[in-house]
């Protein structure tokens, strides 16, 4: 790999920062003796680096570094270990889902719907709640799973139930949920969703994309503070992981109180860059845009810790079976493997999803669009090309994300748009989702194409990683793991091993590229003299390591702005 051969050289000849001068307060932190990841422009590795504040004023040899410190310097020995920058996950929702920690949870495994009515009546019989308030159930794996209103009214009759797929886009609710939604026969489809019908028109408890907002808008008001403390917790726990910034790719007014009520009480340990939903494609542009340009002036609260200065946009849903709502340009496969009709549903026109994202650019945003489908990958380029046109080159570092299936037409226009491929590839994987919920809906030929980030990354895409948490875990070790080996586990059948990318790109989309993403390359994604003192120390070299270790990674310790929140041990 290339950082190996970089060591010897780097760690004795890397002089980075202004050399000390005998007026220089000394360091607060200092690391010594260590394999310091740098992530800047040439991937040097350093012997040791030193903080003052929450800024790195040196990266360099031991001896460099350790003239920076002083009587109350910190020093701390690596022992060898190896440093990153923190990681930053550049697609992820804790606030939304930090409430979800405590909730019975089905833990997206492949489930009939008598193993979902078991393990549910489980939940009820050991944590029941408040019988009051709604049953919510989480992380329930759609794929192929089809759960009818008497298969909900069973589990629970006269208390209102929601379960939440894993993948964030399909609710099933009761009946009683359903009467106090308001959800009958005469309910229109809303739009960018769809409410299941039975053959009289009667709603069967089951809301795709959209329509799940039926459900949420009709649950009891939340706790403001405890939403905060579950956030923290969330927040913690990504800590631990070595997570120190994030970019929440779906918020509103609620969602972002709860971030305003933690930094106003200055347990704000994470950096926070927000993306505020455009919720209603058929909506003219300048009202879109005019509404989220007062979202971002009101909650432009810190440049570095919190602040919402892009947008997010849904163009389709997802692929699996039987959920079927993400747009392809060919229709899906029946059972049998003949097309049917269905190319997924259009939550918007072209021409208007045009218009909001060059009235979204021209105002200085980030767009963040979701596209799963190959159509509305190509629906997204299309509209970035229109903006392109319109505006001319920006800087805003607009992105799609998730990316599941891509025409091989589209690679090289990401480069030429400077499109960023925001993935989540902790999802690539042969895994019941792929094999069983979607490779025999779309044919063997577009198979191919899943996931394709070896050959986004040859047609010179930047690469982003995120990890759509709740949906999936946000330990971004074990995506990276994913995207290079392309299997769950050693022995399992890769999906698409042409498509892995190498450990130092998946480290890239983790640091350097996410920071870049988020518009913060200036001061986090590498450990440099001037940037803010967001690093990790690992208790492997995962760089040496067979790469289905990698899972495994341990953090030992986590600092934000020189500041260590969390440590696994003393080190």
């Amino acid at each position: 790999m290339r950082r190996s051969f970089l060591v010897a050289a780097s760690v004795t000849c890397l002089a980075v920062g202004v050399p000390a001068r005998a007026a220089d307060p000394p360091a607060d932190l200092v690391l010594l003796n260590g394999a310091i990841h740098t992530e800047d422009a040439a991937h040097h590795i350093a012997a040791a680096l030193a903080v003052r504040g929450n800024t790195i004023i040196a990266v360099g040899s031991n001896e460099e570094i350790r003239a920076r410190s002083g009587a109350k310097t910190r020093i701390v020995d690596l022992a060898g270990r190896v440093v990153l920058p923190g990681i930053i996950d550049a697609h992820v929702h804790p606030a939304g889902s930090a409430p979800d920690l405590d909730k019975c949870s089905l833990g997206d495994r492949t489930l009939t719907p008598a193993e979902v009515r078991a393990r549910v009546e489980k939940c009820l019989r050991e944590s029941p709640g408040d019988a009051k308030r709604w049953f919510e159930v989480v992380q329930v794996n759609a794929s192929g799973l089809t759960l009818t209103r008497a298969d909900l009214d069973s589990i629970l009759a006269n208390r209102p139930m929601v379960l939440g797929s894993a993948d964030g886009h399909t609710v099933w609710i009761n009946s009683a949920a359903l009467r106090i939604a308001h959800i009958d026969a005469a309910t229109r489809e809303p739009t960018g969703g769809r409410i299941e019908r039975d053959a009289d028109g009667n709603p069967t408890g089951t809301l795709r994309d959209a329509a799940t907002d039926l459900a949420t808008r009709a649950m009891p008001a939340s706790n403001l503070n405890l939403e905060a403390r579950q956030t923290q917790r969330a927040f913690d726990l990504m800590h631990a992981v070595g997570i120190t910034s994030v970019q929440d790719a779906d918020v509103n007014e609620h969602l972002m109180r709860i971030y305003k009520r933690l930094y106003d009480t200055h347990r704000l340990t994470m950096r926070v860059r927000a993306s505020y939903e455009l919720t209603d494609l058929h909506a003219p542009a300048k009202q879109l845009v005019d509404g989220a340009i007062r979202f971002r002036k009101k909650w432009a609260i810190d440049r570095d810790f919190l602040r919402a200065d892009a947008v997010k946009i849904f163009t389709d849903g997802v692929i699996e079976y039987p959920s079927q709502t993400a747009a392809l340009l060919e229709p899906y496969l029946d059972a049998s493997g003949h097309p049917t009709s269905n190319r997924g549903p259009s939550y918007f026109t072209q021409q208007n999803l045009n218009e909001i994202v060059a009235a979204a650019d021209a105002a200085g945003f980030t767009v963040h669009i979701h596209a799963i489908g190959d159509r509305a990958v190509r629906s997204a380029l299309d509209a970035f090309a229109y903006s392109r046109q319109v505006n001319g080159r920006g800087d805003n570092r607009d992105q799609i994300a998730h990316l599941e299936l891509i025409d091989p037409a589209e690679f090289p226009r990401f480069k030429a748009l400077d499109v960023i491929a925001n993935f989540q590839l902790l999802w690539a994987m042969n895994d019941d989702y792929i094999v069983k919920g979607t490779i025999p809906y779309i044919g063997p030929e577009r198979a191919k194409h899943l996931y394709p980030a070896g050959s986004l990354r040859a047609a010179g895409a930047l690469i982003a990683g995120g990890s759509d948490w709740d949906v999936s875990s946000f330990d971004a070790f074990e995506a990276m793991e994913r995207a290079v080996t392309r299997t769950e586990a050693r022995g399992r059948e890769p999906l698409l091993p042409a498509e892995s990318i190498p450990l130092p790109v998946a480290v890239d989309a983790y640091t350097v590229n996410a920071a870049f993403a988020l518009h913060q390359e200036q001061t986090i994604g590498s450990l440099e003299a001037g940037k803010r003192g967001d690093f990790i120390v690992l208790e492997r070299d995962i760089f040496a390591i067979d790469p289905f270790e990698i899972h495994d990674t341990k953090v030992l310790a986590t600092y934000l702005d020189g500041r260590e929140v969390y440590a696994a041990q003393r080190h």
